[in-house]
């Protein structure tokens, strides 16, 4: 593409056009990780309702599977909170490219906007729009094309390890002194009489684990 640019064959873009898209487009996405991150405390609160209710009927297994959703629905969160964090980093940079192009008239390479659009385009919840906004900058002379490991799954830090521990704290979070010890306890102390009321609730729990796979 900048092969053509220079051969003449091609218009060069206006560096402080592409700027501004680049910012519309990043302003965007952070306003879609709001709405997510919203949803997502909206049903960890679902969750972590239903919980306690399954404690306080003695369900410890059934309250370990939404305790699981739990962890889930946080670890998610804490990916989307810090990919906005990742993203005001890069509109900071973008800001101080603006400068640089009132000053000089062009772009200069930035290693550290490489570096965050590397973790960003990792993101499942941002990899489409990042990728295309990466091949922009690249273009542009913004930052170098991508070599190289780059592009492979997700690293360790950013794969959820869903450990029986993190699972147990939630529901000792939750239940406080109902299970204090949930790793040895198989069965509560007081299990009610399988009713039609906790057969209702097997299908709201149904309905929860639902909802929450589709986060």
């Amino acid at each position: 593409m900048r092969f053509l640019e220079r051969m003449g064959l091609q218009k060069a873009a206006d560096p402080k056009e592409e700027m501004k898209k680049w910012k519309r487009e990043l302003a965007k996405e952070q306003r879609s990780m709001d709405r997510e991150i919203r949803k997502m405390e909206a049903a960890e609160a679902k969750s972590k309702a239903e919980c306690q209710k399954l404690g306080k009927q003695g369900r410890i297994d059934a309250c370990k599977v939404i305790a699981k959703e739990i962890v889930r629905t946080r670890a998610a969160k804490e990916r989307l909170m810090v990919a906005k964090t990742q993203i005001s980093s890069i509109s900071m940079q973008l800001q101080t490219q603006a400068a640089m192009v009132r000053a000089a008239g062009c772009m200069k390479k930035s290693t550290e906007v490489m570096a965050t659009m590397n973790k960003l385009v990792k993101l499942p919840e941002l990899q489409k729009t990042m990728m295309e906004m990466q091949r922009e900058m690249e273009r542009a002379g913004l930052i170098e094309e991508m070599v190289g490991d780059a592009m492979d799954s997700l690293d360790g830090d950013d794969v959820e390890e869903e450990t029986a521990l993190e699972v147990d704290k939630v529901v000792q979070e939750l239940t406080g002194e109902l299970f204090k010890d949930v790793n040895t306890v198989a069965t509560p102390t007081s299990v009610p009489t399988v009713a039609p009321a906790e057969a209702e609730a097997d299908d709201d729990l149904d309905d929860m684990k639902a909802r929450l796979q589709a986060l």
